[in-house]
């Protein structure tokens, strides 16, 4: 079974999303941000 980069992409990309529907953010506007080079980190607590 060969490796595939892609799938470890999918989770990165799906983790930051539920992150950011977690903490009240606009899922399109954070990833819009994100793809701009705009990175945003959650709040701590």
């Amino acid at each position: 079974m060969a490796h595939s980069g892609g799938a470890e992409y999918f989770c990165r990309i799906r983790s930051f999303i539920s992150t950011a529907r977690k903490q009240g953010q606009t899922v399109l506007a954070k990833l819009t941000e994100l793809f701009a080079g705009n990175v945003w980190l959650p709040a701590t607590t």
